[in-house]
């Protein structure tokens, strides 16, 4: 897809979600790799577009399975909701990280949605990633809490039945699935 056109296409997504009706509006999104084994790029690029928009937007990071070294972080924030804490810039986008505790049951705490909505305070938007669905089940502690949840699937590696069981899932824990991204893998020319 050439670079004017994909670029067309997470500026279509960011306004989806900024433009989406309903009781609430949408300020924190969750987005959900399927079947992946690491993170894909998409929320990375759709909080560049809210920037690039001059909306106030942070990208999160709730990979709490490996501690960030002492950096202070969202894990920081949900052990002690008093702890100041503040965004990074990382190449002029916004980003929250991990923090220093090593400890993804606590995305499953009743102490994670305070720390969510203190950030989302301070941010027009926040996009949040976490570690891939089904290898790790943080995306069904964190589906509940955030405003809506887009899903990340691979075409020609993300089956039809993983895209399915992902959504029944959240839906079940009660996530707003607002939709879907299906990401191509690099072709390569022979």
């Amino acid at each position: 897809m050439p670079e004017d056109q994909t670029l067309e296409t997470y500026r279509a997504l960011r306004d989806t979600i900024k433009h989406v009706t309903g009781d609430e509006p949408v300020r924190s999104v969750l987005f959900v790799d399927v079947d992946r084994g690491s993170q894909s790029v998409v929320a990375k690029r759709v909080a560049r577009t809210f920037q690039d928009a001059n909306d106030r937007c942070v990208l999160i990071d709730a990979n709490l399975r490996d501690g960030a070294g002492g950096s202070v972080g969202l894990s920081d924030l949900i052990v002690d909701p008093n702890r100041d804490i503040s965004a990074d810039s990382v190449d002029g986008l916004a980003r929250i990280g991990p923090g220093s505790v090593a400890n993804p049951d606590l995305l499953a705490s009743r102490d994670f949605e305070p720390a969510l909505a203190r950030i989302v305070e301070q941010h027009d938007y926040a996009i949040v990633t976490c570690n891939g669905y089904p290898a790790s089940g943080d995306a069904v502690a964190i589906g509940p809490v955030v405003d809506a949840v887009i899903l990340v699937i691979s075409a020609g590696v993300t089956g039809r039945e993983p895209a399915i069981r992902a959504r029944d899932a959240l839906e079940r824990v009660g996530a707003r699935i607002l939709g879907m991204v299906v990401i191509e893998r690099p072709r390569r020319w022979f």
